[in-house]
């Protein structure tokens, strides 16, 4: 047998190979806390955009502290009202969520989508400001802590054949996004339903759509044209999305941290609405690349049939939200959410 008079210098340089090694790279004493912000909308949309736009200012203002993954349309395992139960009970600890698809449990957060009750991104501005008080006490309801607000490029009609007149607006077989406006297109006697953007697809490929209630971002976000060729731009409503956090993950981070997330929300939500008008250019620009037909002076018997359902809705809206003291402190006028 030959002497293995090299064995205890290789076992102890063997031992050694870890300690040199930590001594050579030291690991990381701070590795960055990631925060998940989910957001069923394609990465294209506005409010994706806006989520982008913030993990980036995150980045940059936390350094390697803090971190947000973005989760989108596909990447995104909660769909429609899922999302709000995901981020109230802690699955995710951020979601950017539709106003309309809050909306299902508390009617209160349909508020930003009325129908024809802002004339303008000014009014919808000012009226998200005057009313965010009474949003944040609602949100902590919901376990959650408002970030940011996106808002929306006016909500159209996106169809498969041309809106002339009435008989062609009765003839919708529409998808739209709230309760509101579910019972809107009901009155003037199309069939409509209310759902979440991401049931859209398989709904139109099968046929039982041929219509769509968004804006020109969310539609060309989705590539409605494959389906729907003409947009009539009603300016039905502006909605809002809102980007919030779980309150729990909220009061656990640190002050500095804090800090950080509400200094880039504010800094999203600036860009957000400085940049909203041109995306409507932008959206037209990609609908007529793609063959589309836009209607941007809709017949007026359309509006005026639209805005009649309107008055009774908004009405019933308020009842049900118990909402007279917003309409009577952030509307303009007493009678300007029911014109």
């Amino acid at each position: 047998m030959l002497p293995t008079v090299f064995s205890k210098p290789r076992l102890a340089q063997i031992s050694l190979l870890p300690i040199l090694t930590l001594a050579l790279n030291p690991p990381s004493l701070a590795q960055p806390q990631t925060l998940r912000l989910i957001n069923e909308y394609p990465a294209t949309s506005i409010t994706a955009v806006a989520d982008l736009q913030f993990a980036a200012s995150v980045k940059q203002l936390a350094g390697d502290t803090l971190a947000i993954s973005t989760e989108q349309e596909a990447q995104n395992p909660f769909k429609g009202s899922a999302q709000v139960s995901a981020v109230s009970d802690g699955k995710v600890e951020m979601a950017t969520l539709f106003a309309g698809i809050i909306g299902a449990s508390d009617p209160f957060f349909l508020l930003s989508s009325l129908p024809f009750t802002v004339n303008d991104f000014d009014d919808a501005e000012a009226l998200a400001s005057c009313s965010q008080p009474v949003l944040e006490q609602h949100l902590s309801k919901l376990n959650a802590h408002l970030l940011y607000v996106t808002p929306w490029p006016p909500s159209g009609i996106w169809s498969a054949t041309p809106l002339t007149d009435l008989a062609s607006l009765r003839a919708l077989r529409i998808r739209t996004y709230d309760e509101n406006s579910r019972a809107v297109f009901a009155q003037v006697g199309a069939q409509s339903v209310n759902l979440p953007f991401s049931a859209v697809p398989p709904k139109l490929a099968a046929g039982e759509l041929n219509a769509v209630l968004s804006s020109g971002d969310g539609g060309a976000g989705n590539r409605l044209w494959e389906q729907l060729g003409n947009f009539s731009a009603v300016s039905y409503a502006i909605p809002l999305s809102y980007t919030v956090i779980n309150q729990d993950v909220w009061q656990r981070l640190k002050p500095e941290q804090q800090a950080i997330l509400s200094e880039a929300a504010k800094r999203t939500a600036a860009s957000s609405w400085n940049k909203v008008k041109d995306r409507i250019a932008s959206n037209y620009a990609s609908m007529r690349e793609h063959k589309m037909s836009l209607n941007l002076t809709p017949a007026q018997e359309i509006q005026d049939s639209l805005r009649s359902a309107a008055r009774s809705q908004v009405s019933a809206w308020q009842q049900k939200a118990n909402a007279a003291d917003i309409v009577g402190l952030c509307f303009r006028s007493p009678s300007q959410a029911s014109k």
